[in-house]
């Protein structure tokens, strides 16, 4: 008869073997919470129009990376933390983007959160206006913050598709990014959203405006000075149909044909991104 012994339960394990096997139980993949269709998916029911990216992982909640917790107090102790920092958390609302959501977690929880996700309208986009921190809670420090736009179905006003939505908030995604600070990683995820104008096209005005402000708030604004609270390195991904900005520290202060100098090859690179993408 084969006896089992203590030191073959998980709780006799040392702690840091509970740890490495919690990466086996919680998904912590760089894109948790969307997924690439295994078919194009439809942006409108009524037209023939598929998309080809990234789109929200309907399948996907949270909990399930959290249920490890609920099995004893001991591993609620140790793994926490962990399991908060390696979680995306999806935020599905439609109207309202706020600090609500997170009013009932303990104060380990919510210093452990890592990976936000929000899922809602972009003409909402200008709810983010203010904020500072991520729902302007200073104590948040996210590792990424991510905007997965709402699909065409369900981006209504009136009753009516708003068409021209992403335009109407290149400045207020602007004026975030001049602002934000505590987020590493910011990116905005199309969805299958329907536009008229080509995602890309859309990333290109914010980057272009992004370099037009800057220098302004620098040399011709009223009270210049005024320098970004963070500077960030962007990148498109034509595959995801994604965007993302990397935090960097803020760029210091130089006279103004220094400053053009330094960022004339971004500019350059942007002219070519729109003359590639008109052809």
């Amino acid at each position: 008869m084969t006896i089992a012994r203590p030191n073959a339960f998980l709780l006799s394990l040392p702690v840091e073997l509970r740890l490495q096997i919690l990466e086996y139980v919680i998904d912590g993949a760089a894109n948790a919470g969307l997924k690439y269709p295994t078919v194009p998916a439809t942006v409108r029911p009524e037209s023939n129009r598929t998309f080809q990216g990234l789109i929200l992982d309907l399948g996907y909640y949270a909990s399930a990376n959290l249920n490890v917790l609920l099995v004893c107090r001991q591993l609620r102790n140790e793994l926490t933390k962990a399991a908060f920092q390696r979680t995306v958390f999806v935020i599905r609302d439609p109207y309202y983007v706020n600090a609500k959501y997170f009013r009932n977690l303990q104060r380990i929880q919510l210093d452990s959160l890592r990976r936000v996700m929000l899922v809602f309208q972009a003409y909402r986009l200008s709810q983010l206006t203010s904020w500072r921190w991520p729902f302007n809670l200073e104590g948040l420090h996210l590792d990424s913050l991510t905007i997965a736009l709402q699909s065409a179905t369900q981006h209504t006003v009136g009753g009516v598709l708003s068409e021209d939505y992403l335009a109407n908030s290149t400045r207020d995604v602007v004026g975030l990014l001049r602002r934000l600070e505590h987020v590493n990683r910011f990116k905005i995820v199309q969805n299958a959203a329907f536009t008229t104008q080509r995602f890309q096209s859309w990333y290109n005005q914010v980057i272009g405006l992004v370099l037009k402000e800057d220098h302004y708030q620098r040399y011709d604004a009223p009270d210049a000075p005024q320098i970004e609270a963070t500077w960030w390195d962007w990148h498109f991904d034509a595959a995801e149909k994604s965007f993302e900005f990397i935090a960097r520290p803020a760029k210091p202060v130089v006279p103004e044909p220094d400053y053009i100098e330094m960022v004339a090859p971004l500019v350059a690179r942007l002219m070519s991104a729109m003359e590639a993408g008109s052809s």
